[in-house]
């Protein structure tokens, strides 16, 4: 047995009393072909620094032996020694034949470190020297995929899904099917998921997937993808509003308001799953519980008028006048949206302010001047108003260009002739 080997053995074994002998008689006695071995198993199981101590001593040996000066700079990079890392790789001569290799890891490190650009320069370069080299596509479509660069990193997984499955971790009709989603496509981009469904294992590609068969209308296959994510890690955030929203086109109320519930448990800052369940759980006559999700929505994020306008209407339809008006109290006039003015008008009207009543109306008119509804309504009210004759009249005119067939409010019109 080799040195190297009884090194390997005692470091598998937990028995670190002989590391330093046994590694410098593996380094005066072994063959280099076997001290490669044992820098290459040393670096894999984590000892980089009796793996940098084998390479320091390769390249001593053998000076023009390219390859271990850019093993040894790729551990120098992974534990920060930068300078003396890319002091290496770029001391490899361009007519050298692990150039490329070198390349290759300045390329990784640049894009480790955010520098998309001059690491797509490194890959370029590899692949003017290297064309048929796959690991330099597969390099640059990520780096393209990674820059947003959708439309030229599509036809390089296209070209190397022809000859592999898998490039390193990364499952190539994945990244196809995430590629076409980026770029809008959703239709094709769900044809690849159907076909290949048993690559999409892991999270991130199934809530992707999840994803796009929303988008493209198969709501049982996302409801199927987003389950599955819940299920693997229920704190996945993302999951559940795109959850309800699938259960929202089924029109099940119930799933809706539960994937609700369940996502504001592990997020209460999404205003998004307070709306869904609010609504939800209101098309199930559950008020209290639409009243209670609002309310805290609106604690959550005070200034969301989507959350505001939602539980005004909830307290419309419950009759509650004086709440419903509250809402808008300590709104500047500026921040209130024309529905709020409509919502207002009506609970002061119940509640006989018509001054109030008719401002709010007014206010309400240049918004829904074309909405058959709030016409209806607010000529009803102006027609109890003393001299108000002239603008029922207006009102009724635009009202029936609207709804012309509305024999009781043609009658009206008539009798203001």
């Amino acid at each position: 047995m080799s040195y190297s080997e009884q090194l390997l053995d005692s470091i598998e074994k937990q028995d670190f009393s002989q590391q330093k002998i046994l590694l410098k008689k593996a380094l005066n006695n072994d063959k280099p072909e076997i001290l490669a071995s044992l820098a290459e198993n040393l670096t894999d199981l984590g000892f980089t620094d009796l793996s940098k101590q084998v390479y320091r001593a390769l390249i001593a040996k053998f000076p023009k032996e390219d390859l271990f000066k850019v093993y040894l700079a790729e551990i120098l990079l992974n534990d920060g020694d930068d300078d003396d890392g890319l002091s290496l790789l770029y001391n490899v001569s361009e007519s050298s034949p692990t150039y490329v290799d070198s390349l290759l890891v300045q390329a990784d490190y640049y894009q480790t470190n955010g520098l998309l650009e001059t690491a797509k320069t490194k890959l370029l370069k590899a692949l003017k020297i290297d064309p048929d080299e796959d690991a330099i596509k597969f390099g640059l479509a990520e780096l393209d995929y990674l820059s947003g660069k959708y439309e030229e990193a599509l036809p390089i997984y296209q070209d190397l899904i022809k000859r592999q499955k898998n490039f390193s971790e990364v499952n190539l009709n994945q990244r196809i099917f995430q590629t076409l989603a980026k770029l809008g496509q959703y239709e094709d981009a769900s044809k690849i998921i159907k076909e290949h469904s048993e690559d999409i294992l892991d999270i991130d590609s199934k809530y992707q997937a999840g994803l796009v068969m929303l988008s493209v209308g198969d709501y049982d296959q996302a409801i199927k993808y987003l389950d599955s994510v819940i299920e693997q890690s229920p704190d996945y955030v993302n999951a559940y509003p795109l959850l309800a929203e699938a259960y929202e086109h089924k029109h099940d109320d119930n799933q809706v308001l539960h994937a609700a519930q369940t996502g504001l448990a592990y997020n209460e800052l999404d205003q998004v799953l307070y709306s869904k369940g609010a609504r939800a759980a209101a098309n199930l006559k559950d008020f209290k519980t639409a009243e209670k999700l609002l309310k805290k929505g609106l604690k959550v994020a005070p200034d969301n008028n989507d959350l505001r306008l939602q539980l005004s209407n909830l307290y419309l339809s419950e009759h509650k006048d004086k709440e419903n008006l509250d809402l808008f109290a300590s709104i500047d006039d500026d921040d209130i949206e024309p529905q709020a003015y409509w919502n207002m008008a009506i609970s002061y009207e119940r509640m006989d302010n018509s001054d109030k009543a008719k401002s709010e109306f007014l206010l309400a008119y240049p918004e829904f001047k074309d909405n058959s509804i709030f016409l209806k309504q607010m000529i009803r009210f102006f027609s109890t108003e003393a001299n108000s004759d002239e603008i029922v009249k207006q009102l009724l005119e635009r009202y029936l260009k609207l709804v012309p067939e509305d024999y009781e409010m043609q009658d009206l019109y008539n009798q203001l002739q």
